[in-house]
């Protein structure tokens, strides 16, 4: 039986993404998005999300997307386990996006023109 690692997110940018490269030029854009998430009560919970892009899209990130942005992230989950500079081990939870869609495009463009 084969296995399935798919996320599909719809947030918010919390702040304007990073876009550094690799020792051999290849572009990789990090950003963080909210998403919002109802409660039994009534209210909504928010959980952030970091994100990491690759190459081609990792440039149009970095070149399009903005803080506060709505966007859907379409990728798959992976965790990372390294040392931080104390030595000590830590884990990073993350979505490397494969697809990504600027879903405030529209209004956005029509307020700025």
């Amino acid at each position: 039986m084969g296995s399935m690692n798919k996320a599909i997110l719809m947030g918010r940018l919390t702040a304007d993404p990073e876009t550094r490269y690799t020792t051999d030029e290849k572009p990789v854009t990090h950003f963080s998005i909210a998403v919002e998430r109802p409660q039994k009560n009534g209210e909504k919970a928010v959980d952030f999300f970091n994100c990491t892009a690759w190459e081609g899209l990792a440039k149009i990130c970095g070149e399009y997307l903005k803080k506060g942005r709505l966007v859907a992230v379409e990728g798959r989950i992976q965790i990372r386990k390294y040392k931080n500079k104390e030595g000590e081990n830590r884990t990073s939870t993350e979505i490397v996006a494969n697809n990504v869609q600027v879903l405030d495009w529209l209004k956005k463009a029509k307020k700025e023109a």
